[in-house]
């Protein structure tokens, strides 16, 4: 095994006093996956955030390719958020920018592309959802699902090392779903993209993650994804059958 891309030691968390969760364990190599179900939601959103560099856990101790977040200074911090792809509910484009320019900024921006370059990565990426005939729209001409849509292809052309991903399937259709799927395998068999997502159907957990980080009352466990039984996940939470058909109707 090499160095793994993400790695967190009992990652601890208190929010405005009040203790979230501790415990929090897991190794991720590229191209392995990771499914948290967090009760209450939001603190699956927390822990996506700690692994996206952007909040700081409370204790406990995280680094991405061996380097720990206290061995980190600015600007190498600034470059290892360019390698995290990161999609959570409220990510939006740039309102007065077309499409196309959404998804180009930071590939012109950050790793100097020429415009020329840049569309030319990213036209793949948006044929593949179904934006091509759009990249010279603004986003207010879009969809809610193909302003989604777009931020996912925003993140898939930078290539990232890790994808974080908070209530994937938000503002998509049904049948947008396996779309992503198929877009995040590509990435994970393409360059050994690794994958935390949270705020899935417990149903298509064992599909989406290798493993399975369960935070309920503060604490975590781990499993294998074959080893994960939603039923039972479902149960031993206090919810009802009813609550995985409102979930999906949420995620």
């Amino acid at each position: 095994m090499g160095v793994p891309v993400l790695a967190c030691e009992q990652i601890e968390y208190t929010d405005q006093g009040q203790h979230a969760f501790a415990g929090v364990t897991f190794h991720l190599e590229a191209g392995e996956r990771l499914v948290v179900l967090a009760d209450p939601r939001h603190h699956g959103e927390i822990l996506l955030r700690i692994c996206a560099t952007l909040v700081l856990p409370s204790g406990g101790e995280i680094s991405w390719r061996g380097r720990s977040n206290d061995e980190i200074q600015e600007p190498e911090r600034y470059d290892l958020r360019r390698r995290i792809g990161l999609v959570y509910r409220s990510s939006s484009l740039i309102s007065n920018m077309t499409l196309l320019d959404n998804v180009t900024l930071g590939l012109q921006y950050h790793e100097n592309l020429s415009r020329e370059a840049a569309y030319e990565r990213a036209s793949p990426w948006l044929g593949r959802f179904g934006l091509a005939e759009h990249r010279l729209a603004r986003p207010a001409d879009l969809s809610p699902g193909g302003r989604r849509l777009a931020v996912y292809a925003r993140e898939f052309v930078k290539r990232p090392e890790i994808l974080v991903l908070e209530s994937p399937f938000s503002d998509l259709d049904e049948g947008y779903w396996d779309l992503i799927a198929e877009a995040v395998e590509k990435a994970r068999r393409g360059w050994g993209c690794a994958l935390v997502v949270a705020n899935v159907d417990p149903g298509r957990a064992k599909s989406w993650g290798d493993r399975v980080l369960i935070l309920h009352g503060g604490r975590s466990r781990t499993l294998e994804a074959a080893e994960f039984d939603p039923v039972l996940y479902l149960a031993s939470s206090g919810k009802r059958v009813e609550d995985l058909s409102m979930e999906r109707s949420m995620a």
